[in-house]
Parts: structure tokens; sequence; C-alpha cells
């Protein structure tokens, strides 16, 4: 996962510049799904098929990849160029099927630091034409912080030469986690003026609220009749059928502690104390420690 502290400039790319002017812009929940301050993109599937990986976001030349998807990547691609992270490994195949959440910050030219106030909201009319501006490069917006979630299924390491710090295990030690679904956080990143205000926080909970509360947009449920079939076969055959709220992440360790106030751990426990998910092995990626953890969320009654 994406250090929480660190500079952020990644040499070759041109940065947005700017400073908060007053607080977090607003967006339109009717052209984008966002709230005040964050937007959200439903799986943006073949608009990014064009996506070139050895260009950064901003000299993409393909037609239709969504704005808020190259505010996605340039967050993402000043974060991790902080521990090296090539370029080309950036961009992977589960983001053309994943959900991504990016966070913003207004922007002006009076002030290098953002102000005390910033998660202030502040109320405005936009239009769908000022949203997709401010989405821009040359908006008054700045991406800060981004978090994608990547929905089932989930298999053993396809990216075996991955060395983006949020890879999965290496093959040799990456089995099967288990055949009930579970969704998988990943790329969650901040910009390094920006760690101080909670940022992660808001990342993390409005992507796991939005699970709990929308499961079915995350992984379709079986027809009746394939779960009528299944259920004759015992009582544990459907569980791999629907998504019951498991959620996993591949953290770096020295950020655990932060992942355990949102309710991850290595070795998931039912409300009965029994083993549901066995702690994994460490793994080492790019010389930094790694740790799988997991975490059960308790989905809105009636969405199952």
């Amino acid at each position: 996962m994406a250090p929480i502290d660190g500079p952020f400039t990644r040499a070759g790319i041109p940065q947005r510049s700017g400073s908060i002017s007053h607080g977090f812009g607003s967006s339109s929940a009717a052209a984008n799904g966002g709230t005040e301050f964050m937007s959200t993109l439903p799986p943006p599937k073949s608009d990014v098929d064009g996506w070139d990986r050895t260009r950064p976001w901003n000299q993409q030349t393909a037609h239709g990849i969504p704005l808020l998807f190259k505010d996605a990547m340039s967050v993402r691609e000043d974060v991790f160029g902080e521990q090296g992270v090539p370029l080309e490994a950036e961009f992977d195949d589960d983001d053309a099927r994943s959900w991504h959440w990016v966070v913003y910050a207004s922007v002006g030219t009076s002030s290098n630091s953002p102000p005390k106030n910033m998660l202030a909201r502040t109320d405005s009319a936009n239009t769908p034409a000022d949203d997709a501006r401010r989405a821009s490069a040359t908006a008054q917006r700045l991406p800060v912080g981004t978090i994608r979630l990547i929905p089932p299924p989930h298999g053993p390491n396809k990216y075996v030469d991955d060395k983006h710090p949020d890879a999965d295990p290496p093959q040799e030690q990456d089995t099967l986690h288990t055949p009930e679904p579970y969704v998988k956080l990943g790329r969650l990143s901040v910009l390094a003026p920006y760690r101080k205000l909670n940022l992660s926080k808001l990342l993390i909970n409005s992507v796991l609220d939005f699970a709990a509360q929308q499961p079915d947009a995350i992984y379709i449920p079986p027809s009746p009749t394939t779960r009528e079939l299944a259920a004759l076969q015992g009582p544990n055959a459907t569980r791999p059928l629907s998504w019951q709220g498991l959620v996993m992440i591949h953290a770096q360790a020295h950020l655990k502690h932060m992942w355990e106030k949102h309710g991850f751990r290595e070795e998931l426990r039912n409300d009965n104390g029994e083993l549901e998910m066995a702690a994994e092995p460490h793994w080492m990626e790019e010389g930094i420690e790694h740790v799988g953890m997991w975490k059960r969320l308790k989905i809105a009654p009636g969405r199952l």
C-alpha cells in the first residue's frame, strides 16, 4: 500500500501547481457519483483499453479515458514513484474492473500549504461541464488522494514479475485464499502535503461504507436456481456464491497498525471466536515487508 510519509514529486512528470484557497471543492453527485469533496468512478472497463503503460497520465492520447481515472492515476504515479515503482507497473489489468475513489482539494495561488479548515464543505451548483473541467489537468481542483476496490474473483498472483509495492505475494507463496468471494482494497495513496488531514481514513471509510451498503453493485449474486441447486449440496455450498462482506488488503508491514484501526486483522475470527482466515506468511516485495489482512463487513439488511 502507499506510504504515509515522504515527498511526492516524480522526476519527469509535470506537477499540478497551486495551493489551497477555500477547502475541498464541490462535485456534482449527479454527474460523477461524488460527494462534496469525493468522486467515485465505477469500473471503467473498455474505456481504459487504450491506456499506454509507458506514458504518464498527462500524456495519454487515447480517447474516452475518464477524467476521474486520469486524476486517480496522477496521484498514484506521484506517490508510488516515491518508492521507485516503474511507471509501466502502475496501471494493471485490474484497473478496468475496479471501482475508484478520488478526493480533491480546491487550489489557489495565495498559499503553499493546506489550511486548517480544509475539510469544510463548500456549497455550489456545479454543472456537469464544471465538474469535467475541474477534473482536467488545468482545473482548479487538485486530486490529492485515491483508492480502488477490486471485486471478485481473485486467483493466484497473475502479476508474476510485478514490482509494485501493492502487489500480491510471490506466486510460489500465493495460493487461492478462500473459495468465498472477497473484495480487495489497493493503491491507497495521498500526496505528501495532505497526509496529516486524515484523507486515508476518509478514503478507506468511504470504500467500506459503499461496499456494505451496495454489495450487489460489487458482486452480482447468482440466480435463485443456482442457489437452490447449491443448497442441495450442503449448508456450506452456497457460501462461495455470494459476497458476504469479506475484504482483504495486502499492506506494507509498517502500516499494519493503521489498518488495524479500521478493523483489519491478519487472523480473522468470527463473533464466536472461530477461525475464518488464518494468518499468512509475510513476504518481501522490493525490500519492503508485506502482510495480508482481513475484515468482514456487516452488509446492509436485505442486501444479501
